[in-house]
Order: structure tokens, then sequence, then C-alpha cells
């Protein structure tokens, strides 16, 4: 059962992703990858909270952590849009990028642990 859940929440994970992504494409015009980073940072809030507030072997946990958090944030968009920086040779936006992510992605999991 904790299986399906998982299955069911990565999906809506996903699709909430898009989402993001659709709105900042359409708001934003620049070439800054701002809803990877954006739903990478939520996500970590997300995360850092399920992991105090939750038990790990709970279906909240489950469906929470593991599923939508898993579905939503996305650690290979971010290391291809990092590449693609590089390919361009825009190293100045490259390390902007990478160091916005971990900072504030690491802030945001120690905020929702906190709160």
């Amino acid at each position: 059962m904790t299986l399906l859940f998982i299955m069911m929440s990565s999906g809506i994970g996903a699709v909430c992703r898009q989402l993001v992504n659709d709105i900042f494409t359409k708001v934003y015009t620049i070439s800054f990858p701002i809803a990877t980073l954006v739903v990478n940072i939520i996500g970590s809030l997300i995360i850092g909270f399920a992991a105090q507030h939750l038990n790990s072997d709970s279906y909240s946990y489950a469906i929470i952590a593991i599923g939508f958090c898993g579905g939503f944030t996305t650690f290979s968009t971010h290391f291809l849009e990092v590449y693609e920086q590089y390919l361009l040779k825009s190293y100045k936006k490259m390390t902007i990028y990478i160091l916005l992510t971990i900072i504030l992605s690491i802030g945001s999991c120690y905020l929702g642990y906190h709160i």
C-alpha cells in the first residue's frame, strides 16, 4: 500500500513541478533557471518539515517526503541546467545558480525542520 501512495503522490509532485515551470516561463523571460531553483527550495522546506514532524515509518511521511518531494524536486534537471550554462560559457550565472541552490535549499530545509 505504501508504494501505491508513493507512486500517486510522486505523480502529483511532478505535475506541480511542471505547473511551477509553466508559470515561471510565462512570467519571467530571463534565461536563469528560476523555476527549478524555486521548486528545489520549496521541496527542501517541505522535506525538512516532514523529517522533523512526521514519523519516518508513517504513510504521511511516505506520501509527502518520499512521494511528493521526490516527484516535485529535481536534482537531475538542476545539473542539466548547470551543464547547459557551462556549455554556453556562462560561468558567472552557473556559479550563482549552484551557490543559490545549495545555500537556499539547505536554509529552507533548516527552516522547515525548525518550524
